[in-house]
């Protein structure tokens, strides 16, 4: 049966060898203690200030596809309103770790969102978004954000 298959048994042995050679994927993990603040300290974080508002963004993962991320975001007093179209850019869930914010959308609907619960923003949502400051954790998901295919070597 050997010398019948040979083909099909270097392809399965290629295939088996490169997932072998393959990055192992490991779970990403925020511990209480960081999520209380450290977590503002490590590299990478992206501090702003923009209109008296200083926020700080940690992102914990990003998927290879670029479609899926999370992580952890600090942000004082804001009012933001998103009123034109398209809306949000991306669908996002929020959960609040302190603070919370005020959403009404744009047909007048109120939600009080407030720390130790969460929210998820569809795509294209759009309204007013308010807050006298929060820290959140956040998961993003864009599927228009996926990096361009590798061509296959």
């Amino acid at each position: 049966m050997i010398r019948r298959y040979p083909a099909a048994l270097l392809l399965a042995s290629t295939l088996l060898c490169a997932g072998a050679h393959a990055q192992t994927l490991h779970p990403v993990k925020l511990s209480k203690a960081e999520l209380a603040g450290p977590v503002f300290q490590r590299p990478g974080v992206v501090k702003e200030s923009k209109d008296g508002n200083h926020t700080s963004d940690f992102t914990s993962y990003t998927s290879p596809d670029k479609v899926f991320q999370t992580g952890v975001y600090q942000s004082g007093p804001v009012r933001e309103e998103i009123r034109e179209a398209p809306g949000t850019p991306y669908t996002e869930f929020l959960y609040f770790l302190s603070g919370g914010v005020k959403l009404t959308s744009s047909d007048g609907t109120v939600m009080q969102v407030h720390a130790g619960e969460a929210v998820t923003l569809p795509k294209g949502w759009t309204g007013v978004y308010e807050s006298s400051g929060y820290t959140k954790l956040y998961a993003l998901y864009d599927p228009s954000a996926a990096a361009p295919a590798k061509p296959v070597q």
